[in-house]
């Protein structure tokens, strides 16, 4: 008989994100199937089964904690930060390991609105984990004190990105529908749309560079802000990308992107140890595109390998471009080689193999 992992995602849009993808990967490897919850059945995986609709909260938790259906599943896991009680309870009830992919860790001014018990509990969980998935080394030693774990030793690393990276899409098709002349740069800004994430800096250097394009792939934009991007002064050289992507189509896209931009300036904790974390900064290397990040010690490895810039400011921004665009062929050539050699996802996956196998077994 197949053996069977319950695995509780924050949202259903997840549930082949980069690090789940991997983790997903990894339980049939050791044989497993693997069922995915979320609250929302809003994506569905292609050729699987349907994700499981839940609810993160205790009277769902109460309700449901008891059924026989949890007795087919021989583990348990989930993302960060919400899925954590569920799993973590289920696992004790039912007396199975717990697997937490901890890729967000939700605190401090990022804590979001739950209430105080719940954060107890999301940290009481994290601590009876069997293994603690980050997704950057630096980002272990947050971890372990903000949930009071006693040792590092059930922490393992994967970053946030495909084991196998998905295929670039047709660089002349896309510029075309993007409206980018022959000879132009595009900058690529993916995921979250606020000026903590740099979008000012893009936005301003429009100003400093006609040759300059900008395609945003907004995870969500409301509408003001969607009306101001389309009204810009430079809104001829802005693409939008109007609805959601799906994660191998957002990469693929890459293959039409010459520059990325990777800025992180919220003074949480969580967003200055970024590293190898940041989705989209490993979708940038991996597809062989340039970077310019914000200017933090967990970044210093892309001007180490010499595929990108750390910024402080809209002037060191645009002096990022130039440096970029006049030595392009080269740092995309380094960004492809840093993506092998210092994200090295197959590493890090055979780790994850490992140990997992090490829990299950």
């Amino acid at each position: 008989m197949t053996k069977k992992a319950a695995h509780f995602l924050f949202n259903s849009h997840l549930w082949n994100s980069p690090p789940n993808d991997a983790l997903s990967k990894a339980y049939q490897e050791l044989g497993y199937a693997v069922d995915f919850f979320a609250p929302d059945i809003s994506q569905q995986p292609a050729n699987q089964a349907k994700i499981k609709p839940t609810i993160y909260g205790l009277k769902w938790l109460a309700k449901n904690m008891f059924s026989r259906r949890w007795a087919q599943y021989d583990v348990f896991s989930c993302t960060s930060e919400d899925p954590i009680v569920i799993a973590g309870i289920l696992s004790l009830l039912w007396r199975k390991p717990l697997i937490f992919l901890s890729d967000e860790i939700k605190a401090g001014a990022y804590r979001g609105d739950r209430p105080g018990y719940w954060k107890r509990l999301c940290r009481w969980a994290m601590r009876r984990a069997s293994m603690i998935i980050v997704n950057d080394r630096v980002r272990i030693a947050l971890q372990k004190d903000y949930a009071g774990l006693a040792t590092e030793e059930s922490i393992i690393v994967y970053p946030g990105c495909f084991l196998e990276t998905p295929r670039p899409g047709d660089r002349k098709a896309m510029r075309t529908r993007w409206e980018v002349a022959d000879g132009d740069l595009v900058l690529g800004f993916s995921g979250a749309c606020n000026l903590t994430a740099g979008i000012d800096l893009a936005l301003d250097s429009l100003d400093c560079f006609t040759n300059i394009h900008l395609v945003t792939q907004p995870l969500t934009l409301d509408q003001l802000n969607r009306y101001l991007l389309k009204n810009h002064r430079h809104s001829n050289r802005i693409a939008i990308q109007e609805k959601r992507m799906s994660w191998q189509e957002s990469w693929s896209s890459m293959g039409g992107v010459d520059i990325g931009i990777a800025i992180y300036t919220n003074p949480a904790p969580q967003f200055q140890l970024m590293g190898i974390s940041s989705n989209r900064l490993c979708m940038f290397l991996a597809m062989g595109v340039p970077v310019i990040v914000s200017k933090q010690p967990s970044f210093e490895f892309v001007e180490h390998y010499g595929c990108g810039v750390m910024i402080e400011d809209g002037e060191e921004f645009n002096a990022a471009l130039g440096k970029i665009s006049a030595d392009l062929d080269t740092m995309k050539e380094n960004a492809l080689r840093c993506a092998s050699e210092y994200i090295n996802t197959e590493a890090h996956y055979r780790d994850m193999v490992t140990r997992l196998r090490g829990v299950l077994y």
